[in-house]
């Protein structure tokens, strides 16, 4: 008897054991799988945020400089906007682990940026069509700043992404995970002027 009890007792442990082996297993497998979900998320961002804002800002240059025509360049920046809002959609519902949310939400404000940098190189594009001395000041500011916040977006993007790509789920198993609200709380990157402006009006000069 005593003996069926030792051995019941030894088949509870190991299950037991077993149980908790395998719940650490998943554990493990789900955080690998949400770091990888990740690194691939903002992998995929960051190429389609250089297909639309590389070629973009070398165009807005050139209407700055008077060699390309405000127009055609018109038609390219709402092009831009319609990608980057669905591109910012697609940042902010990215799955990561709880120890890189804030770095999930970096991606998706400077996506966010970018968005406002393309309205505001938009209205500049505008203003400039039907400027005169004074406006076109006011136009080549808003275009000058619309550009600075698409590159320094871009920029941005591709840092956060080399910094995730390298990272291994061991490490990421070692971070300590932020309140929420100390995620809320977060400031990605300090302003810079372009995104200090509105967008609803003119800029100021």
């Amino acid at each position: 008897m005593t003996g069926t009890l030792l051995w019941l007792l030894a088949v509870a442990v190991l299950a037991l054991v077993a149980a908790i082996a395998l719940r650490r297993v998943a554990h493990l497998a789900g955080s690998t799988h949400d770091l990888e979900h990740l690194k691939a998320s903002v992998v995929s961002v960051n190429r389609r945020l250089a297909e639309v804002v590389d070629p973009l800002t070398g165009h807005l240059d050139e209407v700055r400089r008077g060699s390309r025509d405000p127009a055609d360049a018109s038609v390219e920046v709402a092009a831009a906007l319609a990608t980057l809002r669905d591109l910012s959609k697609q940042a902010r519902v990215m799955k990561s682990p709880p120890a890189l949310a804030e770095r999930a939400q970096q991606v998706a404000w400077e996506v966010d940026r970018a968005v406002r940098a393309a309205d505001m190189a938009s209205h500049g594009i505008e203003q400039l069509g039907r400027a005169r001395h004074d406006g076109a000041i006011e136009a080549q500011t808003a275009l000058k700043r619309g550009t600075l916040g698409l590159r320094h977006s871009r920029e941005a993007v591709t840092r956060i992404m080399i910094g995730l790509v390298k990272l291994t789920p061991a490490e990421v198993r070692t971070m300590p995970v932020p309140s929420a609200d100390a995620r809320s709380r977060a400031i990605p990157t300090p302003p810079t002027d372009e995104d200090l402006l509105g967008t609803e009006g003119p800029p100021p000069v």
